[in-house]
């Protein structure tokens, strides 16, 4: 079981990184070099652009299906650009699952660093963690040492390497991840998805892996390498945050797996294109693999585009490093809430969460929820985090639902108001995190890049209009119905006696002398 340090200042919980940064302590920093000019990034672009397509041309046809594009450059930056004219409803590219092209967490823990790596390992930043460890090592080969794996022909070997080095360096890259420890805290308090909680877990990621892996082999997993005519850190703290950079903002969850799919990450984003998908290919459809459908005609030399999926603008910033038009139309913040650890009911509701969620996996007991404010749900909270929340304040005469009796059935009777008492808790509790969430948004140093600003009154909205929708629920708490009336009705006992009530009805069941819901 994975344990994290934390700490409680001024009575609220913060990871080991946050308190790091509110103690002044320094992160060193990744931008190495100066910025190129204007003059160099368009010479750099041009070279890169080359190199690409000189690779891609001695391996097109193995490692692609269908492919109507090449890398060019677009308003000075690599895009994929059509070679000729794509109707709408065109497979633009497709490229079949291969772990000599590809980078998965699979092939990362399974082929690159087997041995290295226990088949328990599990760290704090998932799948994502794993493939910045494979980037690194392909940087690496790069430069003359890491892994040799996976085993791979000449000529794919000569895109990947073509392909490291048109990656964005650290001091090129605009992403939170890198920003400057003052930017991070202006984010940090302009969203309740928080940017600390990221660092940390990909700094005792990282932290682990110089100390169980890198520094036992420093010729393989050397802590900084040449690249590109610079000094970049690569298996380091500061590498290992450049890669998941990377990795957040070029990756797609396709197949069941997130994958970084060199040639397919070159494609830009458009809030009105397709995602890129899992398809079957080749000549009789039996290879899966990554695919783009084209949402448009296009001709050739126009740029293609895909769509990175629909996310908040927070989610945009943290993963991409930046918010399309299309993720302020709605405002999200997020809140989160956790079993009461003190709660003498603690161990049955984490029981119901582990086993009786039907067929959802296991739930932790602790949650987080969007809250959104978007046409047609305006400030009405999501149906599962009050669901979630009439089980953590689940309790007193209400205390028997949780008897094993109803241990099949009390996550279900969550999804419905279960009485006055328990609904006014749930009420409370959200309108206090709200309120607190507010709180600490209006706190927020001066400052900072433009996008937190945005950001910060865009979830002011979202958790402006949750509390308005809170207090309307308040007030129409005795209107509802609530578990012990929807019981009488379910066993016809909702009305009073009479005496014509025992004359039999062909349409009872046994053991019933009035309908289920009489009293209507």
């Amino acid at each position: 079981m994975k344990q994290r340090i934390t700490y409680f200042v001024a009575g609220f919980l913060l990871p080991r990184l946050a308190l790091s940064f509110s103690l002044g302590l320094r992160r060193p920093s990744l931008h190495t070099t100066c910025p190129k000019t204007s003059l160099e990034a368009t010479a750099s672009l041009d070279s890169q652009t080359s190199q690409l397509e000189a690779g891609l041309e001695g391996c097109r046809q193995e490692i692609t299906k269908v492919c109507k594009v090449k890398v060019g450059t677009s308003e000075n930056r690599l895009g994929l650009i059509a070679t000729s004219n794509i109707r709408k409803g065109d497979v633009v590219l497709s490229m079949p699952h291969d772990e000599r092209w590809e980078l998965t967490a699979a092939i990362a823990h399974n082929t690159v660093f087997k041995g290295l790596l226990a088949d328990s390992y599990d760290g704090w930043t998932g799948d994502a963690g794993l493939i910045a460890l494979q980037l690194l090592n392909e940087v690496a080969r790069v430069a003359g040492s890491g892994i040799q794996k996976p085993q791979r022909q000449s000529a794919i070997e000569s895109f990947i390497t073509a392909w490291v080095n048109a990656l964005p360096s650290p001091s090129e890259m605009d992403h939170p991840l890198l920003w400057s420890e003052e930017d991070q805290e202006v984010l940090q308090s302009s969203s309740n998805t928080k940017i600390y909680r990221v660092l940390d877990d990909l700094e005792e990621d990282a932290s682990w892996l110089v100390d169980n892996v890198f520094s036992k082999d420093r010729t393989t997993f050397p802590e900084s390498v040449k690249w590109n005519g610079e000094e970049i850190p690569c298996f380091s703290v500061q590498g290992y945050t450049w890669a998941m950079a990377i990795v957040q903002s070029r990756s797609v969850f396709v197949d069941g797996s997130l994958r970084l799919v060199p040639l397919l990450d070159f494609m830009n984003h458009d809030d009105d294109a397709n995602e890129i998908t899992d398809g079957t290919m080749g000549a009789f459809g039996t290879v899966r693999g990554s695919q783009l459908v084209a949402h448009k005609a296009y001709k050739a030399g126009e740029e293609v585009f895909c769509s990175y999926g629909p996310k908040s603008a927070a989610d945009y910033l943290l993963e991409h490093g930046f918010c399309p038009t299309q993720s302020w139309k709605t405002a999200v913040s997020e809140i989160t809430l956790e079993l009461d650890p003190e709660d003498k009911f603690h161990d049955d509701k984490l029981d119901i969460l582990e086993f009786e969620t039907y067929d959802q996996a296991p739930m932790d007991p602790c949650q987080s929820f969007d809250l959104v404010s978007a046409p047609g749900r305006d400030g009405e909270p999501d149906p599962a985090m009050i669901q979630f929340a009439r089980l953590c304040q689940l309790g007193g005469t209400d205390a028997f639902l949780l008897e094993s009796i109803f241990r099949k059935e009390v996550w279900g009777f969550m999804s419905l108001p279960v009485s006055e008492r328990n609904e006014m808790a749930v009420v409370k509790q959200l309108t206090e995190q709200c309120e607190k969430a507010l709180e600490d948004l209006n706190q927020c140093p001066e400052g900072g890049p433009e996008v937190c600003t945005k950001l910060r009154e865009s979830e002011t909205k979202a958790l402006s209009r949750t509390l308005d929708f809170l207090r309307r629920e308040k007030e129409a708490l005795d209107l509802k119905e609530y578990y012990q009336e929807r019981r009488l009705k379910d066993l016809g006992l909702d009305s009073e006696w009479s005496p014509e009530d025992d004359i039999m009805d062909e349409d009872l069941g046994f053991g019933q002398t009035r309908a289920p819901g009489g009293a209507d």
